[in-house]
């Protein structure tokens, strides 16, 4: 490898752990303050770097928010491959699964408090690009919802939505010091379940 080479890679390395520090910082603003209230000049702030450097990464503010958002359905799609890695019961790996949603969903990670249960009216604007994010991982509850044993009549689309619903609804109510995350998501597949 000559020096060029070498100078390039550690450039490109450079430039990635750059965008990785937007994107955290960028996370953390949206998460507390939503997409209108954070701003960019805190998101450099935040970064350690110049606002110029937050735009050459990332061509505007939505741009930034739609990557921090496929962060987090990155990170998601991560946690529940790997809680459901090597479980054959398709029920056992949809409690998994749901385990490793309610956990993500109900931690202090920044990336996650930018995931809503809807796009707000307001990044209308955005709606298709972060729908194209969801649905992808979405996919994953509906591939595991279709290799259960369910009676004819039941709708595996509207399973799937409600089932995620409730997941999503524990970010709204849950508390540290009962249930853990991982409990409720294991509970509330259960209850879907009904007697075995």
């Amino acid at each position: 490898m000559t020096a060029a080479e070498t100078a390039e890679g550690s450039e490109d390395v450079r430039g990635r752990s750059r965008r990785e520090q937007i994107l955290a910082a960028a996370a953390g603003q949206f998460g507390a303050h939503g997409f209108h209230g954070a701003n960019m000049r805190d998101v450099a702030a935040a970064a350690g770097v110049l606002v110029g450097s937050i735009y050459y990464h990332f061509p505007s503010k939505e741009a930034l928010f739609v990557a921090v958002h496929g962060a987090a359905v990155d990170m998601m799609t991560g946690a529940v491959r790997g809680a459901t890695l090597g479980i054959a019961d398709p029920w056992d790996r949809l409690e998994a699964a749901a385990a490793a949603h309610c956990e993500m969903l109900n931690s202090d990670n920044s990336f996650v408090g930018v995931i809503a249960p809807s796009v707000p009216a307001s990044l209308a604007h955005l709606r298709a690009q972060l729908t194209v994010q969801r649905d992808a991982y979405e996919t994953l509850f509906s591939e595991m919802i279709a290799n259960l044993s369910l009676e004819e009549e039941i709708d595996a689309k509207l399973f799937r939505l409600h089932l995620l619903a409730a997941l999503n609804g524990t970010k709204f109510w849950y508390s540290p010091g009962g249930r853990t995350p991982a409990d409720i998501g294991r509970q509330l597949v259960r209850m879907f379940r009904g007697p075995a």
